[in-house]
């Protein structure tokens, strides 16, 4: 009896049209982000000219950064916040990047906002995105010294 009850609401289903779909469409549904997007073009521009922050809210990062960063992760937030009091201040603008996962990069977007800082953006695709278009990397600062 159970076996048919499966196969009966399987079959329902499987005729149905108004179903989610196994695999979410990016296009369908959008993610909402305590910041905006900012392309990889648009951030190359804003780094040349030197008048952004870029902050790293990557838990791991392999190493490597975009030259200048400063961090501020999720797990670390207050105490990173307070080890670069002395370089931000709110009106800055602020370009947050991380390994491409948007959700923690929005986090740490969200609560610096909380704390006053409301000109932040987060860049698109993270710092693979940043690699691909040409962008310069190096050594975090605690590889730096090693």
């Amino acid at each position: 009896m159970l076996l048919i009850s499966v196969l009966a609401a399987g079959g329902w289903w499987a005729r149905g049209t108004d179903r989610l779909p196994w695999v979410a469409d990016p296009t369908v549904y959008e993610l909402e982000l305590a910041a905006p997007l900012l392309d990889v073009d648009a951030a190359l521009a804003l780094y040349d000219e030197g008048s952004s922050l870029f902050v790293d809210t990557r838990a791991e990062t392999a190493g490597e950064t975009i030259p200048g960063s400063l961090f501020i992760r999720e797990t670390s937030f207050d105490d990173d916040l307070v080890a670069n009091f002395d370089f931000m201040f709110p009106e800055d603008e602020l370009i947050l990047f991380g390994n491409g996962n948007l959700t923690r990069t929005s986090n740490v977007a969200g609560r610096l906002q909380e704390r006053g800082y409301n000109n932040v953006i987060i860049l698109k695709g993270g710092l693979s995105a940043w690699k691909q278009a040409g962008g310069d990397t190096s050594p975090t600062p605690q590889e730096a010294g090693s």
